[in-house]
């Protein structure tokens, strides 16, 4: 912009006077880093896969993912596991290099506990006050139900995804006859018959499920993902 009295001498574009014969200023733009934060469901249902690959390591490989692509923009990355409350997160920045303890870190998670999205996200609100951007990575089986905690991300501030992970089979079974299902987080157990047609009725609420819970991230102005453990995380993320 053109120079006026009182503006630091130091910031004058010399080329700029020697072209046009005025006097300007150099204006910079300072890149502003955004916080990332990874919440990651540690819950026991994360543990459920096929083909030996869990919902749970499938997250644990988006959420390097994320945590490399957020280091790369040089943001300050945090990981934060939970399932019934926080575990403790881990804080990285730096840029690129910084991704070792990332992996690290994720390596020495485990599943475990029940889901409570609203006391988690409560407490994560209360840890990390400022505005940024949240990508919670689960598979959203929560007892007590998803909407409360997502409402909470909404009312702060945050720019967030909502990140569902399942396996093929928990959307498409594939057992049939008479079984015993065991809740994998409460270990309540229930006999059910599997049949076609109640395969088809078991889809046709999965589906509904996860519409749901898309409507609702668009409602509170974020954005929704589904991905699937058969699906290779690099497609996914691509």
């Amino acid at each position: 912009r053109r120079y006026s009295y009182g503006d630091d001498p130091r910031s004058l574009d010399w080329s700029a006077y020697l072209r046009f014969g005025k006097l300007f200023l150099k204006i910079y733009e300072t890149e502003q880093h955004i916080p990332v934060r990874i919440l990651m469901d540690c819950s026991d249902s994360m543990g459920f896969g096929d083909a030996g690959e869990s919902k749970f390591l499938y997250a644990q490989r988006l959420a390097a993912t994320f945590a490399y692509l957020a280091l790369l923009h040089l943001d300050t990355t945090v990981v934060i596991p939970f399932a019934d409350r926080l575990k403790k997160p881990l804080v990285v920045s730096g840029g690129r290099d910084r991704l070792w303890p990332v992996l690290q870190f994720l390596s020495e998670q485990k599943c475990g506990g029940t889901t409570d999205l609203f006391t988690s996200v409560k407490e994560f609100l209360g840890n990390f006050p400022s505005r940024g951007i949240v990508i919670l990575v689960s598979d959203f089986f929560d007892e007590q139900g998803f909407e409360r905690g997502v409402e909470l991300l909404r009312s702060a501030g945050h720019d967030f995804v909502l990140l569902q992970v399942h396996s093929a089979e928990e959307q498409h079974p594939t057992a049939s006859g008479e079984l015993i299902l065991e809740d994998a987080e409460t270990g309540a157990q229930r006999t059910v018959e599997c049949s076609p047609q109640s395969a088809a009725l078991y889809e046709r609420k999965f589906q509904e499920f996860s519409a749901r819970l898309r409507r609702l991230a668009i409602r509170n102005g974020g954005r929704y993902a589904r991905a699937v453990t058969n699906i290779a995380y690099q497609e996914f993320v691509l």
